[in-house]
């Protein structure tokens, strides 16, 4: 898609036609063997939480064991290597599935916990049931998590705490299992504003072993149903408590130089039929002498001078600043061009904005999940995006009264999709890597 922005939808489409094609007789064409599948088998719920794994990046993800006829890779060794060296909770991967096939080989079916990819990887020649945890091949076992209980004090065992911010923040919430450390096991409470003076006990503690921060799990004694993990720094000491503990305290004003910045490449996120769930492609709508988009160019400038996500490097950003940074530079939703502009221009140039009100566009909408929650003042982040596949948009130029009546709140006109083939049709083009 990055080598295909020059060219109109329409041409677009015609290129994944041809991909298609092209993908199905090269699947075709290949000599593969036939083989008998001996067991395909769902793994028991019981193992669940030792059913974690990081890629090796040896071996692909395929819609069904690699060896067998008409499989079709998901995922490129390439892209494991990314998801093995990912900082993110969100690319684990959990393994639900076990074959074997009639060559003795292996495979387990697996999902990343963000649902991004899903597939089955070779795990050798040994029954990975009798031991999970010792899988070969394209799976390597890891503990999303350390114990690190004992390093809190007796005063921190002994204190009563609060939430700082009670409400609906990521930093807010409880969570069962601390976030994005085991498989579709998430928040316990949404929303914890009828607590915000309810006082808590630390009865452990544990450090998430991607992203580095630590969690507390806490008791409330008044409402035990809030009981879970929350972020460390989003406690403070309760008042009056005896306690002369070093815990977080209410967050200061961070002080330094490092200016965060958006990464120019972004994630876009559609359904894919071959993996079940969510499909990711990089994005970089930004060509040079051709394609400015106007609308990412200005929000990406605006936020890497934004003085509010500037700070020390070693403080992670608040999620309620860092969330209200990207609303106020644009970043919720953003209007993309999809059609080529008629004069070449520098990417985020005058004649950008001179040339806003032509051509046609497509809106994408900002995905809340793919912000990092423990992002550092400094750090170049990734944002994901999903895409309204439910009308096509024309900024709206003034011409006429009729016109500007039908804008929305963004001043855009949108020409409702009603053919489901033509959504799917879109839906494709924006996440195909080859277009």
């Amino acid at each position: 898609m990055k080598t295909n922005i020059k060219r109109s939808l329409f041409v677009g489409l015609a290129a994944l036609s041809f991909v298609a094609v092209a993908g199905a007789s090269s699947n075709a064409s290949a000599a593969k063997k036939s083989y008998k599948i001996d067991f395909n088998q769902a793994s028991s719920s019981a193992t669940a939480t030792s059913r974690n794994y990081v890629p090796t990046g040896t071996n692909a993800l395929y819609t069904k064991a690699g060896v067998l006829k008409s499989a079709r890779q998901v995922a490129s060794t390439a892209t494991l290597q990314s998801l093995a060296s990912s900082k993110k909770g969100n690319d684990y991967l959990r393994g639900y599935r076990v074959a074997k096939l009639s060559n003795g080989s292996y495979y387990m079916k697996v999902v990343t916990f963000d649902k991004a990819y899903r597939g089955w990887i070779y795990v050798g020649k040994t029954d990975p049931r009798s031991n999970y945890q010792s899988v070969a091949g394209g799976l390597k076992y890891t503990d999303t998590t350390t114990d690190v209980t004992s390093t809190l004090t007796d005063a921190q065992k002994k204190a009563t705490y609060q939430l700082n911010n009670a409400g609906t923040s990521f930093e807010a919430q409880t969570f069962k299992e601390p976030a994005y450390t085991q498989y579709k096991i998430g928040r316990n409470t949404t929303d914890t504003t009828n607590y915000k003076n309810d006082t808590f006990t630390v009865t452990k503690a544990v450090k998430r072993n991607r992203e580095g921060d630590t969690w507390y799990y806490v008791n409330d004694a008044k409402n035990p149903s809030v009981n879970g993990y929350v972020l460390s720094t989003s406690l403070r000491e309760a008042t009056g408590s005896s306690s002369s503990s070093s815990t977080p305290t209410t967050p200061t004003v961070s002080v330094g130089t490092s200016q965060t910045t958006i990464d120019s490449t972004f994630n876009i996120e559609g359904y894919s039929q071959a993996t079940g769930g969510k499909q990711v492609a990089h994005a970089q709508w930004t060509i040079p002498l051709w394609n400015g988009n106007v609308n990412w160019n200005n929000a990406v400038n605006k936020f890497n001078r934004d003085r509010t996500v500037m700070g020390n490097k070693n403080d992670v950003i608040p999620t309620n600043t860092l969330k209200t940074a990207l609303k106020n530079n644009g970043f919720n939703q953003v209007y993309m061009k999809i059609t080529p502009t008629i004069l070449p221009r520098l990417a985020g140039g005058w004649l950008d904005n001179v040339d806003s009100l032509t051509g046609v566009y497509m809106k994408f909408n900002l995905d809340t999940d793919s912000i990092p929650s423990n992002a550092h003042y400094g750090d170049t982040l990734r944002l994901g995006y999903t895409v309204d596949d439910s009308a096509l948009y024309t900024k709206a130029g003034g011409s006429t009264k009729n016109e500007n009546s039908s804008a929305n709140a963004d001043g855009y006109i949108g020409m409702t999709i009603y053919r489901q083939w033509v959504k799917t049709i879109l839906d494709m083009y924006v996440v195909n890597p080859y277009l």
